[in-house]
């Protein structure tokens, strides 16, 4: 019989994924529960995340059970300027790091982000051939890394979009450290790992020098895995630890023993036989016994780490502790690897004894455990010893036992056994329906399947769409269903969110990636869907699409694809704009006011407009709403009214050259009709409203055609006149 391998919820952490230096082991524990990321490109492009929140180190995102084994590493290089937050309050975990975000870390890292961010190197004009990819902000950073040989000779391209991957981040690293002379004297040395025939040639002393630092590990098979990209948190643990070898890395830095308790936010070290006083930031990052704590649980005797930004402490980490050392966090134990071997003993008080080689271990059952011996379902009495089986764990017990040759049998056995990973659509009646390589694949659930999300045993009915799951089957029916990555909704009733389609939209879910998530959301039944230059329906979305999506009250009403799945560059122009609704020159077209220029825009035919949260059509648009307005050559297809015309006092300023006026009963003013030159350079008249008590500046006989003139008013209505 084929056995089917247990795929790990424990999707190790950087020992055993980016390789944090230290064992394997050292973190194995404390890095569970790995999600996989996409990266929102919008804000990497502008900086954010990499000079948004400097000095920083407490994030909203990093305060959860699954992200205590990063605290520190992202805490510590946080305070050092190397990583910054968002301008949102978060630092992002999950999401992989492209290259040009390695770079700007690595560049920090060697204490020269004063001169990567320098008004000369800002300007300078790069010789790569992609170098226009390269964001603005940026261009210092690649200007410096390349004086500092963190290119190659070779290289032609910086590819700053493209993810970085374990190879290449840790040659990065060793030639951020100045040892790329040393990695080249070791080219023939043979690695350790089991792929390392996957390793260049030419990369391999580099490999070799960052094993010798402490600098990287392997995985807990043996395995390098040089392709696998690299997340924001283990490459903050990685530079964190490669940091402390370089030349500047006491910048800032105070170590000394705690004198006497904090009181007031000051921290009193003795340092060499010196006392030194320092102020604590309120928000100040302490760091003792694996877990953030307060001022307070500082003692007396702890030897400590700091770091300053401004003259005030910011990160505080015990690295000797005085009394017992605390507890480290813990989380809940996810599935652990197969357990195989030959059965040595019947099950007695849930509990099974198997032998592997010279090694016999008993396995404590879980109570729910299900039992298949021959293609079927059975009980644990129907186990006979000398069955060769293999097992699953889950929070430390036993919860599958799958006979993969029965006592007694010779010869190859039926596959009973099959392993489905995918991104759940719908849940219902005993069938898990899951997308599975862009295929929708309909899966029935074992009567005792034994489903897992957030580290607990949950029903079918508790899974999302948008969860990714990993399942095992015995005989076509799933038993074992575990959550890798959990979908959340969004965190506000009405938004907009721009990510990437995760999964082919069925029924009323769309599931977008989004940062580190997949964000499950309902579609109104009335969605306005806009691809590849036309409007479409939800089954046209393609996962790969980038897309940016517009909710209220939790259901999507319009999503557009920004671009197509592959990357194509053929779509549409897309332009947004603002602006005040001055008239409606007939049912496919609008005119708006925006920064004193009116713009007469057409509309799509099928034009979506969403007034007081409900869709309207053009004719419901009243003059003064304040509109945003998305279009795709030059057509208007998404307008929504921001503020109500009834409700606005908004004042405007008009320049033009004058065309005809009107009267009232008693020769007032009434009307001013003036020619405008619109934002795409086209000329325009239109009529304005006048106020009774309007004040006109200059000789009003000259009010001709043609003559400039400027108009300002409030709500539409011209209020002054000024004749030039």
């Amino acid at each position: 019989m084929k056995r089917f391998p247990m795929k790990k919820l424990v999707i190790t952490s950087l020992t055993a994924v980016m390789v944090l230096g230290g064992g394997t082991s050292a973190f194995a524990k404390d890095s569970k529960d790995w999600k996989e990321s996409r990266q929102n490109e919008n804000d990497h492009d502008n900086g954010n995340g990499w000079h948004g929140q400097k000095g920083r180190v407490d994030f909203k995102d990093i305060q959860g059970r699954d992200m205590e084994w990063a605290l520190r590493y992202i805490a510590s290089l946080a305070s050092r300027n190397i990583f910054d937050g968002y301008s949102d309050g978060t630092f992002r975990p999950y999401e992989k790091v492209t290259r040009i975000e390695a770079i700007t870390a690595a560049v920090r890292l060697m204490g020269l982000r004063d001169q990567a961010e320098s008004a000369a190197e800002m300007q300078t004009k790069l010789n790569f051939k992609d170098a226009n990819q390269v964001p603005s902000w940026a261009v210092g950073y690649v200007s410096v890394a390349l004086k500092n040989d963190l290119f190659s000779e070779s290289e032609t391209m910086v590819q700053p979009n493209q993810p970085s991957d374990r190879l290449w981040a840790t040659t990065l690293l060793v030639k951020a450290l100045k040892l790329g002379s040393e990695a080249k004297t070791k080219m023939n040395v043979k690695l350790p790992f089991s792929d390392a025939g996957k390793i260049p040639a030419g990369s391999v002393g580099y490999v070799a020098v960052a094993v010798e630092q402490g600098l990287v590990n392997g995985f807990e098979d043996n395995t390098f895995r040089p392709m696998q990209p690299v997340t924001r948190a283990e490459i903050a643990a990685l530079l964190d630890r490669a940091g402390d070898q370089l030349s500047d890395s006491s910048s800032g830095l105070v170590v000394g023993t705690v004198a006497t308790p904090v009181a007031n936010n000051v921290l009193t070290l003795n340092k060499g036989g010196q006392m030194v006083t320092l102020t604590l930031d309120p928000g100040t990052f302490i760091y003792r016994g694996g877990a953030k704590v307060g001022a307070s649980a500082l003692q007396v005797g702890d030897v400590v780490r700091t770091r300053s930004y401004n003259n005030v402490v910011i990160f505080v980490e015990v690295t000797s502790y005085v009394g017992t050392w605390p507890n480290q966090p813990t989380q809940p134990t996810l599935p652990s690897g197969v357990n195989t071997g030959t059965l040595t003993s019947v099950v007695n008080n849930n509990t099974f004894t198997v032998t592997n080689g010279s090694q016999t271990v008993s396995l404590p059952l879980n109570a729910d455990a299900l039992f298949f011996r021959n293609g079927t379902q059975v009980n644990s009495s129907a186990l006979q010893i000398g069955d060769i089986v293999s097992t699953r764990a889950y929070n430390n017990a036993v919860i599958y036992v799958e006979v993969t040759q029965p006592a007694g049998s010779t010869g190859t056995q039926p596959t009973y056994s099959r392993q489905v990973t995918g991104t759940v659509v719908s849940t219902g009646s005993n069938v898990l329906t899951l997308v599975n390589g862009g295929q929708l694949e309909s899966l029935a659930l074992n009567n005792g399947a034994l489903i897992y999300r957030s580290g607990s045993k949950v029903s079918s009915s508790s899974l999302q769409a948008g969860d990714i799951v990993t399942t095992y089957a015995y005989n076509n029916m799933v038993a074992i269903a575990e959550v890798t990555r959990t979908a959340v909704q969004p965190s506000t009733t009405n938004g907009t969110i721009t990510g990437t389609v995760a999964v082919p939209s069925y029924g009323n879910a769309l599931i977008v990636t989004s940062g580190s998530q997949n964000i499950s959301l309902n579609l109104d039944s009335n969605a306005f869907i806009f691809r590849a230059g036309g409007q479409s329906g939800p089954g046209a979305l393609q996962p790969g699409d980038v897309i940016t999506v517009r909710y209220y009250n939790n259901s999507v009403i319009y999503a557009e694809v920004t671009q197509l799945a592959g990357g194509s560059t053929s779509q549409p122009a897309v332009s947004e704009t603002t602006g005040t609704l001055l008239t409606t020159l007939g049912n496919n077209t609008l005119t708006i006011l925006n920064g004193g220029q009116t713009s007469t825009l057409t509309l799509y035919t099928n034009v979506f407009i969403l007034r007081n949260g409900v869709k309207v059509n053009a004719s419901d648009l009243q003059i003064g709403d304040i509109i945003n307005i998305r279009s795709y050559n030059n057509a208007v297809i998404f307008v929504e009214v921001t503020q109500n015309g009834s409700n606005s006092n908004q004042s405007f300023t008009v320049v033009g050259t004058f065309s005809s006026k009107t009267l009232n009963s008693q020769g007032q003013l009434y009307t001013i009709s003036i020619n405008q030159t619109n934002m795409n350079g086209t000329t325009q008249t239109i009529v304005y409203s006048v106020a009774p008590s309007v004040t006109i500046y200059g000789d009003a006989s000259r009010l001709v055609a043609n003559q400039q003139v400027v108009l300002q008013g409030t709500g539409q209505t011209v209020t002054k006149i000024y004749i030039q």
